[in-house]
């Protein structure tokens, strides 16, 4: 009789401990779980840091802002350098696929305004009459689809300028993907270069500045 009590005892207490063990564990793998989806939340493909957006593929840089005057309104467009930080070759337009959209507090400081960036850059020469520069500006925007070979660079011009709302309060530059399929596509937090605007009207346009190659 001891001994069947002795036994019975022994399996108690060997269940006891089995869900003691079980119950000590979850927590931990309910954090682990946690801990891994937090870490997934925070990986984004874009980012800015200093002056340059970074990729996957890559990194474009904006060198500086260069302003022009087109029918009494005043444009700027991205002198930027493309370069390939993968191990294979790639065109220079796919290294930042996300749009670049351009922000300036208007002139009272009231609120931001997004700034129109569909304006063709090339249209400056044409108004002017001045064919080859016309030609010329449009193979250095078009150099962007061709290929960069591993941790090569590209100095080109972007295609579109922006229209300026004044000249007196900074250009915000970020990065914007509206084909994302998530929100993690773009850093929300570090997706941000500023520009002073008094600099844009101290840089001139010289196209042999530039390769076409």
């Amino acid at each position: 009789m001891k001994r069947m009590i002795a036994i019975g005892m022994t399996i108690l207490s060997v269940g006891m401990f089995s869900a003691c063990s079980t119950n000590s564990n979850s927590p931990k793998s309910s954090n682990s779980s946690s801990h891994s989806k937090s870490n997934t939340a925070q990986h984004y493909k874009y980012y800015a840091k200093g002056k340059t957006f970074y990729g996957p593929k890559g990194t474009l840089k904006i060198n500086k802002l260069i302003g022009y005057t087109l029918d009494n309104n005043h444009y700027f467009i991205l002198d930027i350098t493309y370069k390939n930080t993968t191990k294979k070759e790639v065109d220079a337009s796919d290294i930042m696929t996300p749009n670049i959209e351009a922000r300036q507090l208007n002139k009272d400081k009231s609120q931001k305004v997004n700034l129109n960036g569909s304006n063709s850059a090339s249209q400056y020469y044409r108004d002017n009459n001045n064919i080859d520069d016309y030609n010329k500006f449009n193979e250095i925007t078009d150099s962007a689809s061709n290929s960069l070979m591993p941790e090569k660079e590209l100095h080109t011009l972007q295609e579109f300028s922006y229209k300026l709302n004044n000249n007196e309060n900074d250009i915000e530059l970020s990065l914007s993907d509206p084909d994302a399929t998530s929100d993690d596509t773009v850093n929300p937090k570090k997706n941000k270069i500023t520009i002073d605007t008094n600099s844009i009207q101290d840089n001139s346009l010289n196209l042999n500045d530039y390769s076409t190659n």
